[in-house]
């Protein structure tokens, strides 16, 4: 026998129906034969199976969806005794050969499937791919997080926007609904995706924009339009953000803040913002958002 095929493995996706299944690679021994199945998120081994005319036959067909893995896992031996001035038959030459080329190929199919590291790289395997498997969960539950809370903190910011009296309330609302949210994700988080996702939540005053009376100003992607209006009593001015007006009267209070001019409204990308007056107005991106 030669070995001119170089798989030792094949994938099938059983219909409920088939019970037989090809084996398009050669093998020595059935014994040589591993056979498992995949269905949903647990796997298992069959063995109700045997070889009819070079194929696989089930005695109960797999299930429909079951992924089926038909592997070749030759014995990592070599049983064969040669002896001197004895005839060489061969017939069992070519088998020793045959058998150290399904060795090797079972070897490829392992390293194919393997993570593997730069030449110059001493990190060790053990290490190495727990990091990943974390960095890949963190990055995953963060990312789907993120977008979550940005496209429910705009609904929430657009419903603000008809109904706030003031900063406060306005504020309050806000907070109330990422609370409620990072409480219904934050179960499925690690301590590092927690991490990630207060600080990606947080503005990012480095960023900040100045903005300008009169101009509407589009947000460049997911952030806060916040700030307060300075003027004479009872002049009051208008904000409008995504197309929703709100006149604010002015007025101070001890600290001379403004009572009832001040905002913070979260925004995603694409909202704008305009006002008649303006005056400390700023557009605030969230950390770890791209403009």
């Amino acid at each position: 026998m030669t070995v001119s095929s170089q798989t030792n493995k094949v994938i099938y996706v059983g219909n409920g129906v088939a019970k037989e299944y090809a084996l398009p690679f050669p093998f020595l021994d059935q014994n040589d034969i591993r056979v498992r199945q995949k269905l949903g998120e647990i796997q298992t081994e069959r063995t109700d199976w045997t070889v009819e005319n070079g194929n696989l036959v089930f005695a109960a067909a797999p299930e429909n969806g079951a992924e089926i893995a038909v592997v070749r896992e030759v014995p990592l031996t070599q049983e064969t005794d040669y002896r001197d001035n004895e005839i060489l038959h061969a017939e069992t030459l070519e088998r020793c050969f045959d058998k150290l080329t399904m060795q090797i190929q079972q070897l490829n199919e392992r390293i194919d499937r393997a993570v593997t590291v730069d030449v110059f790289d001493d990190t060790q395997a053990a290490s190495l791919i727990p990091a990943i498997r974390q960095a890949v969960s963190d990055c995953q539950t963060a990312v789907a997080a993120t977008s979550a809370n940005a496209q429910t903190a705009a609904e929430r910011a657009s419903a603000a926007s008809t109904s706030a009296v003031d900063a406060a309330a306005s504020e309050t609302n806000a907070a109330a609904m990422l609370g409620t949210k990072a409480n219904a994700d934050l179960n499925n988080l690690t301590a590092n995706g927690k991490e990630n996702l207060a600080e990606m939540l947080m503005p990012d005053y480095s960023r900040t924009v100045v903005l300008t009376a009169g101009v509407a100003y589009t947000a460049s992607c997911a952030g806060v339009f916040c700030g307060y209006y300075r003027g004479t009593a009872g002049t009051g001015t208008t904000y409008t953000v995504d197309g929703f007006t709100q006149t604010y009267a002015a007025g101070f209070d001890d600290n001379l803040r403004p009572s009832g001019a001040s905002f913070f409204v979260f925004v995603s990308k694409g909202e704008s913002y305009s006002a008649a007056r303006a005056n400390n107005l700023y557009f605030i991106p969230l950390k770890g958002v791209a403009a």
